[in-house]
């Protein structure tokens, strides 16, 4: 054979893989499409962009949907949405080039490094290593404190909060999400490079990736000549959050775990970033060996039927046919989607106007599945639809009548949420929580000491929120129990 088809050979068999692969990317998106948009209108999402990736170049992009509802605002690729918790992955990325620097090591000791972190226990305050800060196994209750940053309350306060924290589990015991650590990490990575956290975010990250687009803070979104309103559902109906909502900013407060605003074009240049092991369009961002451990399992869960893990920013999950490496983000306007496989060379990004559903999630896993050979998976049927929300707490039932209005006002403590004053006005009562006294609630007595009244601006299709006054046996009122935020134990208020 001469030397001449020996060549042609063989680039026939590299040509045939490829073609493989373009065909098989094809068909997963030939149905994607019509699985997005029908996902659309199951959940109501006005709008959405998806960008895919595919050998480090964006494969297909597009928009779905308007930017604002009952607008004529197109949803195009660029785009810009909040993208939640998607930053967490950015966060320990910074971490990961101060490690690459050898400026901090993920196996050095928190405390020392940061003297004003502090949890509940002692012994796990001294045993805290830098990955622990970003593995979801500290032992806190899922979600500890996070009303913090929708009542203004400064990254100080949250990281000073913790020690006040019981904990739920054992020190790296099991999976608990939370976001305060984050914010942890976030500052303790201001203390070792002396600049602001959003700084390293430009300076390491979103230039060098070239995410031009990219922004953290509120004015990014709103701002932005093709930036999305955010929406909540009122009633079935979408309806967008207005400038200056309590609901808008939060996101920014919380700024390393979920600050961050892009669009699907320059969220695909991360997932390429990712895919090349830190490296993009021939430039290294963080080093192979950062890139591996952050993506390397931490702590163990169950995703429905299939096994996962938490690693450092990212998720890990065994699909049927590939492993996805992926994070999902959620503001109260925002649902977004960011995975990528390894194995499959290809990663998506999904990012949607409308809060509190699971259409991001379905959309990027099922993906991966289409891609993969999968196609018997649904993850539309997979996931509950928005409105099937878990029942309300039960009312509480006080044994005696309750007390005049003005027998409740006063001040109240709580170390983790701040004060909360009760003042009599009007012959009712009220409550003032957060910075400020940033959040006003008029209440109405439910029954004996439990108030019940509408908290403005926060979850529009159901309002209702709770405050149980406790009183001793000689007629005294103690303290107060905001119902709906003790699940983490943080919403008991002592009176001062």
């Amino acid at each position: 054979m001469t030397r001449r088809c020996v060549a042609v050979l063989v680039l026939l068999f590299l040509l045939v893989p490829l073609a493989a692969r373009a065909d098989g990317l094809a068909s997963a998106l030939a149905r994607l499409e019509p699985f997005a948009r029908r996902g659309m209108e199951e959940w109501k999402v006005p709008g959405m962009a998806v960008a895919v990736v595919r050998g480090g170049k964006v494969a297909w992009a597009k928009g779905f949907g308007t930017r604002r509802a009952g607008a004529d605002l197109p949803v195009t690729p660029d785009t810009i949405f909040q993208v939640g918790s998607t930053t967490k992955a950015f966060t320990v990325a910074v971490m990961a080039t101060l490690v690459d620097e050898g400026v901090i090591d993920w196996d050095d000791r928190v405390a020392p490094l940061f003297p004003d972190f502090a949890l509940a226990d002692p012994w796990v305050t001294r045993e805290f290593l830098v990955h622990d800060l970003f593995a979801q196994h500290s032992g806190m209750p899922p979600y500890a404190g996070d009303l913090q940053f929708l009542l203004g309350h400064g990254r100080d306060h949250v990281v000073e909060s913790m020690r006040h924290i019981a904990p739920a589990s054992s020190f790296r015991d099991q999976f608990a999400y939370v976001n305060n650590l984050f914010v942890a990490g976030g500052m303790l990575e201001e203390l070792v490079a002396d600049k602001p956290w959003e700084t390293l975010m430009q300076e390491r990250l979103l230039t060098p990736l070239g995410m031009t687009r990219s922004s953290l803070d509120e004015a990014g979104l709103t701002g932005a000549a093709n930036g999305a309103s955010l929406h909540v559902l009122v009633k079935g109906e979408a309806v967008p959050l207005a400038p200056g909502s309590l609901l808008l900013g939060w996101p920014y407060v919380a700024g390393p775990a979920g600050g961050l605003n892009s669009s699907a074009l320059d969220m695909a240049r991360w997932v390429a970033a990712q895919l090349g092991d830190g490296q993009l369009d021939g430039r290294r961002v963080f080093s192979e060996a950062s890139a591996a451990y952050m993506r390397t399992p931490r702590t163990p869960l169950m995703m429905g039927p299939h096994h996962a893990a938490y690693c450092q920013g990212w998720m890990r999950t065994e699909l049927p046919r590939t492993d996805v490496v992926w994070h999902n983000g959620g503001t109260s306007g925002v649902c977004a989607f960011v995975g990528f496989s390894p194995a499959l060379d290809a990663g998506i990004v999904v990012l949607t106007n409308l809060g509190h559903h699971k259409l991001a999630d379905a959309v990027g896993l099922q993906f991966f599945d289409l891609l993969s050979g999968n196609d018997g998976a649904d993850w539309l049927a997979g996931f509950r639809p928005a409105g099937e929300e878990p029942a309300p707490a039960e009312p509480a039932a006080p044994a005696e009548p309750g007390l005049a209005p003005d027998r409740y006002a006063g001040t109240y403590d709580n170390p983790v949420l701040g004060p909360l004053t009760a003042r009599e006005e009007g012959g009712g009562l009220v409550v003032r929580l957060g910075e400020d006294g940033r959040v006003a609630i008029l209440l109405r007595r439910e029954a004996g000491h439990a108030f019940v009244g509408d908290w403005p601006d926060i979850d529009p299709d159901d309002p209702a929120v709770h405050f149980d006054f406790q009183v001793d046996g000689q007629g005294a009122v103690t303290g107060v129990i905001f119902r709906e935020y003790n699940d983490d134990g943080c919403g008991e208020f002592t009176r001062r």
